[in-house]
């Protein structure tokens, strides 16, 4: 299911594609993709698109709406540069980090969040959409991202009318 970026945070559909943040050793700040099953108010049931059991059936899993987000329409193109925020596709999740280095060969090389770098073909990167929500320091809870990321929504369409500017009185 097509997303807008004027979609309202935190309301989900059931069969709608989402973005799941980990909360799994290993996978902290990574985001993956599941679709919801059954959405409430405060939580959303959500089965992975590419992770599964020992059984080989896809997991399942309740998690609270501060760790989902809708899947992020961006632009295919966007201005590459160096110390650009990104996330990096990677075993199947979608990776914060920096980007620090653009080879015409190699692709684009990113510096991930938890210590590690990779070079990713230029499909696999897109811009920071939205920052990772962080445990209390109890760890009883979820607190909200810190900051808001800019909206990748395309611009409007021009007014047909032009508007010309005021003549200079002489």
């Amino acid at each position: 299911m097509a997303t807008s970026s004027r979609v309202t945070p935190g309301v989900f559909a059931t069969d709608e594609r989402v973005e799941v943040l980990s909360s799994d050793e290993g996978f902290a700040d990574a985001w993956a993709t599941a679709t919801v099953l059954l959405a409430k108010r405060h939580e959303c049931t959500v089965e992975y698109q590419k992770f599964v059991d020992e059984h080989n059936k896809p997991i399942r899993e309740k998690v609270p709406l501060e760790r989902v987000r809708h899947v992020p329409a961006f632009p295919n193109t966007f201005n590459v540069k160096k110390g650009l925020r990104g996330e990096g596709y990677l075993n199947d999740c979608w990776w914060p980090g920096q980007i620090v280095e653009q080879h015409e060969r190699k692709g684009l090389r990113l510096d991930f969040d938890d210590g590690d770098s990779a070079w990713l073909h230029r499909r696999h990167v897109r811009p920071m959409l939205r920052s990772a929500p962080r445990r209390a320091p109890d760890g009883s809870h979820w607190l909200p991202s810190r900051s808001t990321m800019p909206s990748f929504a395309p611009p409007p369409a021009p007014s047909r009318t032009r508007r010309l500017p005021p003549r200079a009185r002489r």
